[in-house]
């Protein structure tokens, strides 16, 4: 293989082709592939290869069993895509450096993913520890990691800055954009490749159009004091692909994210875990698995938590099943080996728009208090398809902007499309999971009571 600016490695991806790094010719470009391949090769991202991107869901669409890595990949590449119509419309303006740490920051911004992705994250903050992944991914970044070590042999800032970066609520420039916004090189691939493994016909995206149809600007925030923001925003022509790009995303979430199916696993997994904790907390068990040792540990380490990947789930549950533990440990570990899922009942498709029928089913259920009532899973989750933010504050690189025709300056795509007005209001998931089909039936004629008022 040749060295330097010639060096080429190449990914064959399903969904974006083939994805090279380096040889095109800009040796600083050129040599921000070279760290990314070397990035790519330490054990902390191989690591990805073993977490399934969508956890359970691969029990309802059985081909989404693509990994991690895989987006990862995906989303340098779009990330370069991004960075590359930034430079060509900045010219003079453009900053390399800050555009490699952008670049690094989004190959790295899952690394710190536990298994089974957002469905562990999910089941662990339940039990009161809210550390997201992107709160591992700084600490891998800036801990005692090969990773930390790559980046560290390019430049000892390096590892800081792209911490900062992965820990930031809103992207602080036009480079931070291409990691996390509602318009970032993540979302542009997890919709194109969800999409692509799950089946669904819906949510293609012409991305050769938007890219062409992005452009940089400035947009005027702030209330009392304005200024002027650097921004990205889509010309009139990408209108209707901004509006696809959102669209896809809503039925995404509601048709596959949400899909009750696979939240009945979500949800079952969170009880597994309180469930192990409880008997650990009993008996006291030397924790031998890597899964167990984390649970049961009041602070986890970096290295307990790399210890981690889908494999070490499904072997601990594998064990649970047999070990002389507790019969709900077994139970809850069986049933989702063998994908004996509990059965839903969906209280938000029957409620109206803000209203209370979720509490008064609930006060209802425990008026009657069924037997079985501590084996009921209940879930109440939020999703905004779109949030429309203030222009008082500094959050347009946040927004979705376009420029109509004739328009002064970009704005939010929410005040000119009615596509994007009908997807604003917020969607509410509201549901109860039971083991068998009689319970299921009879959570129904609690929830009839409810609705008629009986509490």
């Amino acid at each position: 293989m040749a060295d330097g600016a010639r060096r080429t490695d190449r990914i064959r991806d399903p969904v974006h082709g083939l994805i090279v790094f380096g040889g095109s010719g800009d040796p600083h470009r050129d040599e921000t592939d070279r760290i990314a391949w070397d990035l790519l090769n330490t054990g902390e991202f191989q690591r990805l290869r073993r977490i399934r991107q969508l956890g359970f869901f691969d029990l309802v669409f059985p081909g989404a069993t693509h990994s991690r890595f895989a987006h990862s990949v995906g989303v340098y590449h779009l990330a370069r895509r991004l960075a590359r119509a930034i430079a060509r419309r900045e010219g003079a303006a453009h900053d390399p450096g800050r555009e490699r740490v952008a670049l690094l920051a989004a190959l790295l911004h899952d690394v710190g993913h536990g298994p089974l992705s957002h469905t562990f994250e999910a089941a662990t903050r339940a039990l009161g520890r809210p550390r997201r992944h992107e709160e591992w991914s700084a600490e891998i970044v800036l801990g005692d990691t090969a990773v930390n070590r790559v980046l560290r042999g390019v430049d000892d800032a390096l590892p800081g800055q792209i911490g900062r970066l992965l820990t930031d609520e809103d992207p602080k420039d036009i480079y931070g954009a291409i990691v996390s916004s509602q318009f970032d090189a993540d979302r542009l691939d997890y919709i194109q490749r969800d999409r692509l493994m799950t089946g669904v016909e819906f949510g293609h995206i012409d991305l050769d159009w938007l890219f062409d149809c992005l452009e940089v600007g400035t947009i005027v925030v702030g209330g009392r004091v304005p200024v002027e923001a650097p921004c990205l925003y889509l010309g009139p022509k990408g209108v209707q692909v901004a509006e696809e790009y959102l669209e896809a995303r809503f039925r995404l979430y509601r048709m596959v994210y949400m899909h009750k199916t696979a939240r009945a696993a979500d949800k079952m997994l969170e009880a597994l875990f309180g469930a192990v904790i409880v008997d650990a907390d009993r008996r006291k068990p030397p924790p031998r698995e890597p899964l167990l040792r984390y649970l049961t540990s009041d602070r986890p380490s970096l290295g307990a938590y790399l210890a981690l990947d889908d494999a070490a789930v499904w072997a601990a549950m594998s064990a649970w099943i047999d070990a002389e533990i507790s019969g709900r440990v077994s139970e809850l570990a069986r049933r989702l080996r063998e994908r004996e899922l509990y059965k839903c009942v969906d209280v938000g498709a029957v409620d109206r728009q803000d209203g209370d029928l979720f509490d008064r089913f609930r006060r209802r259920l425990d008026e009657v208090s069924p037997a079985w009532l501590g084996d009921v899973l209940f879930e109440d989750t939020a999703f905004a398809p779109y949030r429309w933010y203030d222009f008082d504050d500094a959050s347009a690189l946040n927004k979705v902007l376009v420029k109509t025709p004739g328009g002064d300056e970009p704005t939010d795509i929410a005040s000119v499309s009615d596509v994007v007005k009908a997807l604003r209001p917020e969607s509410r998931i509201q549901r109860a999971y039971v083991p068998r089909p009689d319970q299921a039936e009879e959570l129904e004629r609690i929830l009839r009571d409810a609705e008629r008022g009986a509490v």
